[in-house]
């Protein structure tokens, strides 16, 4: 079941029902679309329970099952694959999902004590319409997922949840290798959220040498926060990948899917026809 956030003050209220009503909308626009969490059944406002969505049950999202434990590399392709359907089935219809991350991510099927024999029966479902958009340039993603062009408040598209699918790929590699360690960019804990935003940019600079990439370094508002490009620094994060253990295959398709210029970046297609992701 699904309720607007209970708030005494009108003016929360109201902002909260609209953004109900947007996520309602998106879940009906969706219905018969697979990968999409079903909605099951709607209360209205007018009833004494409403306004409530009732949405297909899931057991667990991606984020609980990542913290019980490491998946094997048939569970990460075949996982990773049903999440980048459910994005395609979203840029289909001209619009961006905007908050992919692992705790919108529903998973069926899932074994916690030992690998799923059986791959397909791992259910996988985007679960979280309430953000879906067409593209803009308000800020969006949780910090963990958000690519460079949003932290930079350029214009985004379709290719910033390629990017949210790429970061969410490198964090369920690096758990095969290191289980205990946070995934990337999801060691900050302290500090406000802009503050957490600004650390987080500053280090996508230096990770992925934005100092050298024209779409950056030859637009003024992004390069008054761009330092001297640090090359000995840059994609420290896949030697350090590689060390631990995540295979050169993976790493080279990883650099592939976070290239930090959209335009260059792996569209969901290309990475569908690429083969990677076959299980």
């Amino acid at each position: 079941m699904k309720r607007p956030p209970a708030d005494h003050n009108e003016e929360s209220w109201s902002g909260a029902l609209s953004a109900f009503k947007d996520e309602l909308e998106m879940q009906k626009l969706f219905a018969k679309d697979p990968m999409i969490r079903r909605l099951i059944d709607y209360v209205p406002e007018s009833e004494p329970s409403g306004p409530m969505m009732a949405l297909e049950a899931f057991t667990d999202s991606l984020w609980d099952a990542r913290k019980v434990r490491p998946f094997t590399a048939k569970e990460i392709k075949w996982i990773m694959n049903g999440v980048l359907l459910g994005i395609f089935t979203v840029h289909m219809k001209g619009l961006v999902y905007t908050n992919l991350k692992m705790e919108n991510v529903a998973l069926g099927g899932f074994d916690p004590s030992k690998p799923n024999e059986n791959v397909r029966d791992l259910i996988v479902r985007l679960a979280d319409c309430g953000s879906i958009s067409k593209p803009f340039t308000r800020e969006i993603t949780s910090l963990t997922y958000r690519s460079p062009e949003v932290h930079f408040g350029k214009p985004w598209s379709s290719s910033t949840d390629v990017w949210s699918w790429g970061i969410i790929l490198a964090q369920l590699l690096q758990a095969q290798v290191d289980f205990k360690s946070p995934g990337m960019y999801d060691s900050i804990q302290t500090g406000t959220l802009a503050e957490k935003g600004n650390v987080i940019r500053d280090q996508l600079v230096i990770d992925f040498d934005l100092s050298s990439v024209p779409f950056y370094a030859e637009d003024e508002q992004c390069a008054q926060f761009l330092p001297t490009p640090q090359l000995e620094e840059a994609y420290m994060w896949a030697n350090t990948m590689i060390e631990k253990g995540v295979s050169g295959e993976d790493i080279q398709f990883l650099v592939e899917v976070l290239n930090p210029d959209p335009n260059a970046r792996l569209t969901v297609r290309e990475i569908l026809e690429s083969g990677y992701l076959e299980v």
